[in-house]
């Protein structure tokens, strides 16, 4: 199976699928975002692992001094020597920036009475017309609640139970469909589109005569222009201290040392500006698809259980652990070894390694 990564590729920034599948571990946000991150590496892994050439020079979680002196912890380092770390000539980047929850600017806290009520607008330059959400509490029960959600685009309400430490998400579509999940459901199959707005109304606590509620919003990665500085400039730090050039139209492609790849995924959340950037200062930026990345924290959960999985989601596990390897060597063969996406050269590739040169060429 090859991804269509054209379904995931759109003109504005939007909230992955993926989200919506690590959102169904109810996690706390920093910890599922980094396996999100850490998967993202021991796929890269995989594949670099499948190439005996490139494991040959591979050096993991090495620092590489730049021309400027400073140290860039890096995923993966190729060296000429890799057990000295002498001739360094590759390097691969893994960034992962994920939805990032902040707090309504106001409001943030909502007490709720029995039958009392709050709005929540949700608009957008590219909708129709805005859409508002009035959350009603309707009863309290053996310390569970009876909420009621109306929203005004088709004057549909939901009553739906929650519990201390539940949540619900008020999502707007692509198409301006208005949706919310319920506690404990499966965010994939209740939010079918793409999500374009998305609040969540989280449950904080519960007495005999009302509900504590708190208020977010779930923003689509405002750190990628971060990210996109961070990458360019280990880029352009080990480019002139190898190349003697910051700039990667300035080195001749003939005699060319250092080559600097950058992977990573829920591209979908990068704008155009972070785009731009690590398009001029980076060799290659290549992206795995939020449908792969989603597959592989299936196959990991089948495989070692929803209590035991994160554990094994890591380079050390990937390195010393045969059955984590055997899994993502699945992962790669059930998409026939289609898992990097060159966003420049618009087609999945494969990483080369020929006379101590890294290549990122087209399958």
């Amino acid at each position: 199976m090859i991804v269509n990564i054209q379904n995931e590729l759109r003109d504005f920034t939007y909230i992955t699928n993926l989200y919506k599948c690590i959102a169904n571990y109810n996690l706390m946000g920093h910890q599922i975002g980094r396996k999100v991150g850490d998967m993202l590496e021991i796929l890269t892994m995989g594949v670099v692992y499948q190439n005996n050439t490139l494991k040959s020079h591979l050096d993991t979680e090495g620092k590489l001094e730049g021309f400027t002196s400073a140290g860039h912890k890096v995923e993966f380092g190729f060296f000429e020597n890799p057990r000295l770390k002498d001739g360094l000539f590759g390097a691969i980047e893994c960034k992962c920036v994920g939805v990032e929850e902040t707090k309504f600017t106001s409001g943030h806290i909502k007490n709720l009475g029995l039958n009392s009520f709050f709005d929540i607008s949700m608009s957008g330059q590219w909708m129709t017309n805005s859409i508002t959400a009035t959350i009603k509490l309707i009863s309290i029960v053996n310390n569970t609640g009876l909420l009621e959600i109306y929203n005004s685009k088709d004057n549909r309400t939901q009553q739906i139970q929650v519990s201390v430490g539940d949540n619900i998400k008020l999502i707007i579509d692509e198409n301006e469909n208005f949706l919310n999940t319920t506690p404990h459901g499966n965010m994939l199959t209740e939010i079918p589109g793409i999500i374009r707005i998305c609040k969540t109304i989280k449950i904080d606590s519960i007495t005999n005569t009302s509900i504590k509620v708190s208020l977010w919003n779930c923003l689509t990665g405002p750190q990628t222009i971060e990210k996109a500085k961070q990458a360019s400039l280990v880029a352009m730090d080990l480019r002139k201290k190898i190349d003697g050039h910051w700039g990667k139209e300035d080195v001749d492609q003939n005699n060319k040392l250092m080559t600097f790849i950058h992977v990573l995924c829920e591209f979908s959340h990068w704008e155009e500006k972070s785009r731009n950037v690590i398009k001029t200062c980076i060799d290659h930026n290549l992206v795995v698809p939020d449908e792969i990345l989603i597959y592989a924290f299936k196959r990991f959960e089948d495989h070692f259980g929803t209590d035991n999985m994160l554990s094994y989601i890591s380079k050390k596990k990937f390195e010393t652990n045969s059955q984590v390897r055997s899994v993502i060597n699945d992962v790669l063969a059930y998409f026939d070894n289609h898992i990097l996406y060159d966003i420049e050269q618009n087609g999945y590739v494969a990483i080369n390694c020929n006379n101590n040169s890294l290549s990122v060429n087209l399958i």
